[in-house]
């Protein structure tokens, strides 16, 4: 009787070492998997990028980007399910290897752009143009976001490509997931997030728009600004 029950004692004694084995291997997939995963601390290149706050919902595929035109933004804002949130901090190293963050008490324009986008090119152009001829649209800062780099197309790197155009805003990169655009709710591009001196969100905006369209959002930027910062007081 005892030497039946041998071979399954032998086999018990076996379980744990496999258990352990199995547990080994799986930890070992794991580690290797996250090693290799790029991470969300690094652009596309190398440098620092990290994005604080909390997620914005996307931008609704029917918002109307002629609201920017109208006398003010309320209009933007009934259409923005963002409004008034805070806008998330995007910190990190420039295209030059700079320190810069968007953490800072003034009005400002976050510009998503891709390299291969064409209304991308000829956005950059036309606010470079304003800023050449205009100086610099102070109080408001203009910060640049490069995202949805893909080595395979036109005016690639990007950071080549705004040295080709003399682009003299601070320009983020964001990482290999463009978790920096995907926080903000991106929806095309080029893709504008207008944030008032406050840190809260006015209005999202997709698209490429004239100069003098350009001209009329920093004006409204600037009022609507204003009245933002009197309703504090």
């Amino acid at each position: 009787m005892n030497s039946k029950k041998r071979p399954e004692a032998k086999k018990n004694n076996l379980t744990p070492i496999i258990i352990g084995g199995v547990i080994a291997i799986v930890v070992v997939f794991f580690g290797a998997l996250f090693i290799l995963q790029p991470s969300a601390e690094k652009n596309f290149f190398g440098g620092e990028i990290s994005v604080k706050g909390d997620m914005l919902p996307d931008l609704s595929v029917n918002f109307n980007r002629d609201c920017v035109f109208f006398e003010n933004f309320n209009y933007c804002q009934q259409l923005e399910p963002a409004a008034n949130f805070d806008a998330p901090i995007i910190s990190g190293t420039d295209i030059n290897g700079n320190q810069i963050s968007t953490d800072s008490e003034e009005p400002k324009i976050l510009l998503f752009l891709a390299h291969w986008c064409s209304h991308c090119q000829q956005e950059v152009k036309t606010i470079q143009k304003w800023i050449d001829e205009n100086g610099s649209p102070d109080p408001i800062k203009i910060y640049a976001v490069l995202t949805s780099i893909n080595s395979n197309q036109p005016n690639f790197p990007p950071d080549k490509w705004l040295e080709s155009e003399n682009w003299s805003s601070p320009t983020f990169v964001d990482n290999d997931q463009d978790g920096v655009a995907e926080h903000f709710g991106i929806r095309g591009f080029p893709f504008w997030v207008i944030v008032d001196h406050h840190g809260k969100i006015i209005t999202r905006l997709s698209g490429s728009y004239t100069e003098e369209q350009f001209q009329i959002i920093l004006a409204n930027t600037l009022k609507h600004d204003k009245n933002a910062y009197a309703d504090h007081h």
